[in-house]
C-alpha cells in the first residue's frame, strides 16, 4: 500500500504515522480479520500494490495505538496487559490480542480499550460483543481460565461537558458491560467465519467472483424521510416511515425529503477498495 503526503506533513511525522507496529504473530487470522468480510480481505490482498491511503487518515487509528502502547507498559498487581492468545482449529491458527485482563476471585474480567467519538458508545456495537466474546473463549479454551466479565473501557475522543444529546456519555471515559456468550456459541461462529474465509480464497484462487458484502458488512444506514417547511434549514422531524412523515407534513404545510440510505464503508472506501468492487461499481453505474 502507497501511504500519500497531500497536505505536506513533516517527514518525522509522516514517518511515525506511517510505522506499522501491529503483528497478529505466527497466526493466519487475528480476530478482527476472521470478523472482517471475506470478500474484503482477499480483495486486499489482491490490490495492496495499488492501494493508496493518505497519512492524515492513520492519524486516528495510529494516537490509539500509541495510548495502546503506554498502557501495555504500566504494570499493575493484579493486571494482565496486552496478552495475544493464539488457538488452532482444523490446522489454522488465530489469535486475539486482549487489552487488559483483571484477575477477581470470581475470575477474569477482560477489558478492551477503544478510543472513539461519542456516538460510538451512544449506539450498540454488535462488533464489540463478538470481539470481547471471542477473547473470552480464547481464555477459556487455552488458559482453562474462567471469564467472568467483558468490559469496553471507551475513552471519547471528541467529548464535551454540554451535550444534552441523549444517551451521551457522562465523562471523558466510561466502563461499558459486554453480554457474554456461551463457549458453544462463540465456537460455532469462529468455525463459520473460518468456513466463510476458506470459500473466499478457493473461490479467488479460481478466479470466481467472490461472495457479495453483506448490508451489515457494508455498514447501510437506513432510509430515513425528513419533514422540511420553507424558509426553514433543519428539518421538523424526521420518520422512518414515508407513511408518518407524509401526515405530519400535510399539518405543517411542509414537504417531505427522501434521505436515502447508503454503505457507508463503501461510499467512504473504508475498506480501501471500494474502487475495484463490482458489487459497489455496479451500483454507482445503475444509480450515477
Amino acid at each position: 500500500m502507497k501511504i500519500t503526503n497531500k497536505q505536506g506533513l513533516p517527514a518525522p511525522l509522516v514517518a511515525l504515522l506511517a510505522r506499522d507496529f501491529y503483528t497478529k504473530g505466527a497466526s493466519q487470522y487475528s480476530v478482527t480479520e476472521l470478523m472482517s468480510p471475506p470478500k474484503i480481505r482477499r480483495m486486499r490482498e489482491q490490490y495492496d500494490d495499488e492501494m493508496e491511503i493518505d497519512v492524515t487518515k492513520l492519524i486516528a487509528s495510529q494516537l490509539g495505538t500509541f495510548m495502546h502502547a503506554k498502557l501495555e507498559g504500566k504494570t499493575v498487581e493484579g493486571y494482565t496487559n496486552e496478552e495475544r492468545i493464539f488457538h488452532s482449529i482444523d490446522g489454522i491458527t488465530i489469535s486475539g490480542a486482549v487489552d487488559l485482563q483483571e484477575h477477581t476471585d470470581d475470575g477474569i474480567v477482560i477489558i478492551d480499550y477503544k478510543f472513539v467519538k461519542a456516538w460510538s458508545v451512544m449506539q450498540s456495537k454488535d462488533d464489540w460483543v463478538t470481539q470481547l466474546n471471542i477473547y473470552k473463549w480464547l481464555v477459556e479454551t487455552v488458559k482453562k481460565q474462567k471469564v467472568c466479565g467483558l468490559k469496553i473501557c471507551a475513552i471519547i475522543k471528541d467529548y464535551t461537558a454540554h451535550s444534552t444529546q441523549e444517551n451521551y456519555p457522562e465523562a471523558e471515559a466510561v466502563m461499558i458491560d459486554i453480554p457474554m456468550w456461551d463457549s458453544v456459541t462463540t465456537e460455532t461462529y469462529v468455525r463459520k467465519r473460518l468456513d466463510m474465509h476458506r470459500a473466499a480464497k478457493q473461490a479467488q484462487e479460481f478466479g470466481e467472483d467472490l461472495q457479495a458484502c453483506t448490508d451489515e458488512e457494508r455498514w447501510m444506514s437506513e432510509t430515513i424521510y425528513a419533514v422540511k417547511r420553507e424558509g426553514r434549514k433543519t428539518a421538523i422531524r424526521v420518520f422512518k416511515s414515508i407513511e408518518e412523515a407524509t401526515e405530519l407534513a400535510e399539518k405543517e404545510k411542509g414537504y417531505v425529503e427522501e434521505r436515502k440510505g447508503e454503505p457507508k464503508r463503501c461510499t467512504g472506501d473504508f475498506c480501501g477498495v471500494s474502487k475495484w468492487c463490482k458489487q459497489y461499481q455496479g451500483e454507482l453505474n445503475v444509480n450515477p
